[in-house]
């Protein structure tokens, strides 16, 4: 059986490694600049790769954002356990729209993406042949209001080859500071996906039904 890293020191000391950052504090920005660039993207993706195994089926942030970035004092923020996130996405099943040729799958709170990874690994990659998964079948809408997060949220997004709309912004008031479109354009089971800054337009806010904020 694989075991999956832990945030020991030395582990959390390794992915500052990676991301060629001297302190936690830089690790978010620092992703984000990584992402908007494909060839650091592709190489950083495989460097993370080889350094968790291959291993998808979690969030190998999940410990390393809880100890260096949560914040609990003022937001409350806690992430959910590896452990909850298999178990709920083995409660809810995945919805169909009639409009649309795909399944949609959404989530208010995204975090770093815990649940959003169980869902498509256990429900979809998982239980069934790789040339029978298509990443087109799938898209998956989250939401999320830490800027913190969210570049940690849109990097295990786009290294699974995963189609999704992430908000940046608050569930609740719909106020959002950003969207992106992260996109498999390949379809390719095996891929990456890109990584697309929405327009701030009124289309586009009306589409997913948000407010920009300080507009």
């Amino acid at each position: 059986m694989k075991m999956s890293k832990r945030a020991t020191k030395s582990t959390l000391s390794d992915i500052n490694g990676i991301l060629e950052i001297s302190d936690s504090y830089q690790a978010p920005q620092r992703v984000m600049e990584i992402l908007i660039d494909p060839e650091k993207s592709k190489k950083c993706f495989f460097e993370f790769m080889e350094y968790f195994d291959f291993d998808l089926s979690y969030d190998w942030f999940f410990e390393y954002f809880q100890e260096e970035h949560a914040d609990r004092k003022n937001n409350k923020q806690d992430f959910t356990p590896l452990s909850v996130c298999k178990l709920l996405s083995k409660l809810i099943d995945s919805g169909e729209r009639e409009d649309t040729d795909y399944t949609i799958i959404e989530e208010p709170a995204a975090g770093t993406g815990g649940n959003v990874i169980a869902h498509w690994y256990e429900k979809n990659r998982e239980c069934r042949y790789i040339w029978n998964y298509s990443p087109d079948d799938y898209l998956y809408i989250c939401t999320e209001l830490s800027s913190k997060t969210v570049p940690f949220l849109i990097f295990n997004i786009m290294i699974r080859g995963i189609n999704a709309i992430v908000i940046h912004g608050d569930s609740l008031t719909r106020k959002a500071k950003n969207i992106f479109w992260i996109y498999n354009e390949s379809n390719n089971a095996m891929g990456f996906s890109e990584l697309y800054a929405v327009p701030h337009t009124e289309k586009i806010a009306e589409m997913f039904g948000v407010i920009w904020e300080n507009e």
